[in-house]
Parts: structure tokens; sequence; C-alpha cells
């Protein structure tokens, strides 16, 4: 349904352009596979000309074709090979926050749409989740890269 543009925090795929990360101690520190984090899309809904969140991000990161020299295409393309590979992706559509945009960071929080609040809401929820699931396997994966 709409909301969820790819798959679960935490899985790992794709090679994520980022090869490995060492453990900071010198030549000899443990190297694990490099595991891309959680990315957040927020895609304001009137981006989206009827369609939803996942085909819009699916859309947005297929490369395109180009030619040989347009080194710049390549590079674009470079890019979202690696976004593509970010398995805790998620996409939520959030509406226009208020009719009088130009105006935005002088408006307090609850002059804002109603259903543009709930939608922050929801995106602190996930944020707060994730950032929980990392801290809980931190511990473990540094107590691994030790031995």
């Amino acid at each position: 349904g709409e909301g969820e543009g790819g798959g679960d925090e935490g899985s790992d795929s794709g090679d994520g352009g980022g090869g490995e990360e060492g453990g900071g101690k010198g030549r000899g520190a443990a190297r694990r596979r490099w595991v891309p984090p959680a990315m957040l899309w927020l895609v304001q809904r009137d981006f989206l000309q009827g369609g939803s969140v996942e085909e819009y991000l699916r859309q947005a990161l297929q490369p395109v074709e180009h030619a040989p020299t347009d080194a710049q295409a390549g590079q674009l393309n470079a890019i979202r090979r690696t976004l593509r590979s970010f398995g805790g992706m998620r996409g939520l559509g959030l509406p226009q926050p208020h009719p009088s945009r130009t105006s935005l960071c002088d408006l307090p929080p609850d002059q804002l749409a109603a259903e543009y609040r709930a939608g922050m809401q929801a995106v602190r929820e996930w944020v707060g989740s994730v950032a929980q699931r990392r801290r809980r396997r931190a511990p473990a994966a540094e107590a691994e890269a030790e031995a």
C-alpha cells in the first residue's frame, strides 16, 4: 500500500557502492560488509500525479538511457543504482502542510494541516523504531568485529 517503498529495514541488498567498512582499529581490524543505512523518502503528494509513492520512487530510481559520452547521465545512473541498494528504504507521501507555502517557517505547528501533522508523526515513529533496532544491534556487531 501507499507509504512503503522498499524492503525491510536491515536487509542487506546490492553492492551499496561503499565496499567494506573497517573497524577503525588499524590494519588487522575485522572488516564487515557495508550495510546501507535505512533511508526515508518524503514525497509531497503534489508530485505523485495520481500514482503511489512506490511508483514514484521506482520510476525516479530507474537508470536512463544516455550516450556513452554523457558523463553526467552516467553519474546520475550510478547514484540511482546506489540508492536502490538501500534495503531499508521506505517512502511516505505527505500532503501540502499549508496553503501558504511562503510562510511555512513562520507558522506554529498547530496551524499546519492535520493530515500533514499526522504524517510527520508517522515519520518520527519510523525514524525512532529504526534507530532503536540499530542501537540494539550495535553492541553485538562491535563484539563480533573484535573477535
